[in-house]
């Protein structure tokens, strides 16, 4: 007898192939549905969503294909047209978002790229700080410190002839043949020794000269009276003799007193220096060099510091909805995501749309109409929309949530010396919700490191009448440009519900009740969305004087 070998195995394969084609169809022709009556509505945004989710269930459908293509086409359209008219209001932040987007739906376009780097380019001139609104106060403070100090000084604009020339000759006679030019009585240190030089001083300034024979005859020169020099052996007794030391204060503004005391100290080595808390100033007493040295170190540090204002956007989003959406941000467990984009570079991906606000703009990689729709969405809600402006270096705050008292119990000694110990109950505030510190640093290009710690915690039960604490926290720095928005996905929360249905009355009852009720619990998983959004509203005053070495 022959056996018939059986194709069970090969059927059930042949009906789950055949359910996950029919399954696939279905998906792609609910999208093409749902982009036609997007697209009839002029919702060119939703259109080019449901379109692409069509193609990613169908890719061979060449009908969802051009479809996407010609919505995409139509959204470009709208959102540079958009992005001209507010470009035109002077509102150039909202027009390089709807720019941005224009160039990411048709990067071809060269005309909404150009018009992009414009509104760049006119956003980052207001960056800029401009030095016309100095107070008085300030002009004075730059005008003393541009100011040479007070004491004698050699004759401005002298120039040596061209026979100052001298082969094998006195540096003594030289001394004085250059005086001599200069109208200039010059004396001579009883430590002085005459040598022989050869020297060529054609052509050159009297400092200039000065400074080259006595470094050539190892000596320095001190103007000592009106129109009067002395020249001295280049020893440590002999300029401790002849030094010169004025005395000067120095006003702060914007520098701490302990850093600049301890950097004069540390960097120039000033010993004579006082700082005067009452004035916030310090006063130096130094050689006039030394004196001015120390000026321009002030000057160069003596800076407000850059502030930044972040934009927090804080989400409750539905997990179911952002699986219908195709986002699967982060997965119960996993650490979560973090994304950015930036409004800055010229390579930009898209940005929020029109309903978005300045600092809805979605992570790299997550499609922008995605997010749009899902913050739209009835079910997401926003929590909390705070600008914190905060200098750098300097922590900002957000706590958002409540503050839950939590009793604290310690013993104390009935008596001094006694064994006997009385408790003595006190309560400590705890911080229940989500709680946001940032510290920001910026960066000469523009960017803005910012130093994350987001702690999520709720009260997850109790243990002997007292409250016990779920927490989730995440510590991070990342480097965003300005503009830029990085989006924090992946804090989970989990919340249970229990209802009971029944038949009416019957339900009720003792005992019995429950064969004519049913208990259902539900799981309502949500996600915390962070997005936060660093804009430099004051930059370092850097001059070019600043970056200039001095002695």
């Amino acid at each position: 007898m022959t056996r018939v070998p059986e194709r069970r195995p090969s059927r059930r394969k042949t009906a789950l192939l055949l359910l996950a084609l029919i399954a696939s169809g279905c998906a792609s022709s609910g999208g093409i549905r749902a982009g036609a009556r997007a697209e009839r509505s002029a919702d060119f945004d939703r259109a080019v969503v449901e379109y692409t989710k069509a193609v990613r269930a169908n890719p061979e459908d060449r009908h969802a294909r051009e479809s996407l293509e010609r919505v995409r086409l139509r959204a470009a359209q709208e959102h540079y047209l958009r992005g001209r008219r507010l470009a035109a209001a002077e509102r150039y932040e909202e027009a390089a978002i709807e720019l941005q987007l224009a160039t990411e739906l048709n990067p071809s376009d060269a005309t909404a790229d150009a018009a992009l780097r414009e509104a760049r380019a006119r956003l980052r001139t207001r960056i800029a700080v401009s030095r016309e609104g100095q107070t008085e106060l300030e002009a004075l403070i730059e005008r003393s410190r541009d100011a040479a100090p007070p004491g004698l000084a050699l004759p401005a604009g002298t120039t040596l002839p061209d026979s100052m020339t001298f082969r094998d000759a006195s540096s003594r006679i030289v001394f004085l043949a250059i005086a001599k030019w200069a109208d200039l009585n010059v004396l001579f240190d009883p430590g002085y020794r005459d040598e022989r030089i050869t020297v060529d001083l054609r052509n050159t300034t009297l400092a200039d000269a000065l400074a080259s024979l006595t470094a050539t005859t190892r000596t320095f020169y001190r103007v000592t009276a009106q129109r009067t020099v002395t020249i001295v052996p280049d020893t440590a007794a002999k300029r401790r003799e002849y030094e010169e030391q004025i005395l000067q204060v120095f006003f702060l503004s914007n520098a701490e007193m302990k850093e600049v005391v301890d950097l004069l100290r540390i960097v120039l080595d000033v010993r004579q220096i006082s700082p005067m808390s009452n004035v916030n100033a310090v006063s130096v007493k130094d050689t006039p060099e030394r004196v001015a040295a120390a000026g321009r170190l002030i000057a160069a540090i003596d800076k407000a510091r850059p502030e930044v204002i972040i934009n927090v956007e804080l989400l409750e989003v539905d997990r179911t909805r952002l699986r219908e959406y195709g986002l699967q941000i982060a997965s119960p467990g996993s650490a979560g995501i973090s994304g950015s984009l930036d409004v800055n570079r010229d390579d930009l991906t898209v940005q929020t749309l029109r309903s978005l606000t300045q600092s809805d703009v979605f992570v790299t990689g997550v499609p922008g109409l995605y997010y749009r729709l899902l913050k739209n969405d009835a079910a997401t809600r926003t929590l909390a929309n705070p600008q914190l402006r905060t200098s750098e270096g300097m922590p900002a705050q957000a706590r958002f949530g409540e503050r839950v008292p939590v009793p604290v119990t310690t013993f104390a000694p009935i008596a001094t010396g006694g064994i006997n110990q009385q408790p003595i109950t006190s309560f400590v505030y705890e911080n229940i919700g989500v709680n946001i510190d940032i510290t920001p640093r910026t960066h000469h290009n523009d960017e803005v490191s910012l130093a994350l710690k987001i702690t999520l915690s709720n009260i997850s039960g109790s243990l002997n009448g007292l409250p016990t604490f779920g927490n989730r926290e995440i510590s991070t720095t990342i480097r965003l440009k300005d503009g830029e928005t990085n989006m924090l996905a992946g804090l989970i929360r989990d919340e249970e519900r229990t209802s009971l249905a029944g038949l009416p009355g019957l339900s009720d009852l003792p005992l019995i009740g429950r064969f004519f009720a049913s208990n259902r619990k539900q799981t309502l998983q949500s996600d915390i969305v962070l997005t936060l959004t660093p804009h430099i509203v004051r930059i370092l005053d850097l001059s070019e004087g600043d970056l200039q070495p001095f002695r």
